[in-house]
C-alpha cells in the first residue's frame, strides 16, 4: 500500500452512549448524531434517510432492511455489527472503518468510499455498484458475488480478500493487485476489458486463462 489511509478522529472516552432510534424520534431533520456509543441496538426496517452522524462508534448492533440513504458518516466507526439488507445507497463515507460486520446484500451503490478500512467484514451479495473508492483498503473480507458494477477508484488495495463469483463488469481493474487475494469465477464483459492491466497471481493466471478459453501447457 503506497498511501496512507486517515483513521477516525473521535475520543472514545468522550463518547455518550444514546439510543439511536429515540434519537431519530427526538432530533430535527439539520441535527447531527455526534459524539456518540450505539451499542447492542437491533432495528428492523426503520428509515433514517439523510442521517448525519460524526465522531462515533456502532458496536454490537444489528440494522436490519433499515433505510440510510443518502446518509453521511464522518469518523464513524462500526465494530462487529450486522446491517446485512440494509440500504446505504449514495451514502458518504469518510474516515470510517468497518471491523468485523456482517453485510451480506447491503446495498451501497452508488457510495462514495474515502479513506475506509474494511476488516474481517462479510460482504457476500452486497451491492456495491458505481461505488467511488478513494483510499480504501479491504482485509480479509468476503465479497463472494458481490457487485462492483461501474465502479470507480483513485487508490484501492485488498489483502486477503475473496472475490468468487464477483461481478466487476465495466470497473476497469487496471494497476489492482488481486494477487494476495482469493479470486475465480469473476464477471466482466466479453472483451475482458476491466482486467486488462491488474495484478495476478501464477495460480489466478490459470483462472485469467481459463476465462480466456485458453490452454497453459
Amino acid at each position: 500500500m503506497k498511501y496512507k489511509i486517515n483513521k477516525p478522529i473521535l475520543e472514545e472516552e468522550y463518547l455518550q452512549p444514546i439510543n439511536l432510534l429515540r434519537w431519530r424520534k427526538t432530533s430535527e431533520e439539520e441535527d447531527i448524531l455526534k459524539e456518540f456509543l450505539v451499542q447492542n441496538e437491533e432495528l428492523s426496517e426503520e428509515d433514517f434517510y439523510k442521517t448525519d452522524a460524526a465522531n462515533g462508534k456502532f458496536v454490537r448492533c444489528r440494522f436490519l432492511h433499515c433505510n440510510f440513504e443518502k446518509a453521511s458518516f464522518v469518523d464513524v466507526i462500526f465494530d462487529h455489527c450486522d446491517l446485512s439488507n440494509s440500504s446505504f445507497s449514495e451514502a458518504y463515507f469518510s474516515r470510517c472503518e468497518f471491523r468485523s460486520c456482517k453485510c451480506m446484500g447491503t446495498d451501497l451503490h452508488e457510495t462514495i468510499l474515502k479513506h475506509v478500512l474494511i476488516t474481517e467484514c462479510q460482504f457476500s451479495y452486497a451491492n456495491m455498484s458505481g461505488v467511488f473508492l478513494e483510499k480504501a483498503q479491504m482485509q480479509q473480507s468476503d465479497f463472494t458475488e458481490a457487485a462492483f458494477v461501474e465502479s470507480r477508484y483513485k487508490s484501492w488495495t485488498a489483502i486477503g480478500c475473496k472475490f468468487i463469483r464477483t461481478n466487476f463488469f465495466h470497473t476497469m481493474l487496471r494497476g489492482f493487485d488481486f494477487s494476495e487475494n482469493e479470486m475465480s469465477d469473476i464477471l466482466v464483459s466479453d472483451s475482458m476489458e476491466e482486467v486488462q492491466g491488474c495484478k495476478i497471481s501464477a495460480v489466478q493466471a490459470l483462472e485469467a486463462a481459463r476465462l480466456l478459453k485458453m490452454k497453459v501447457m
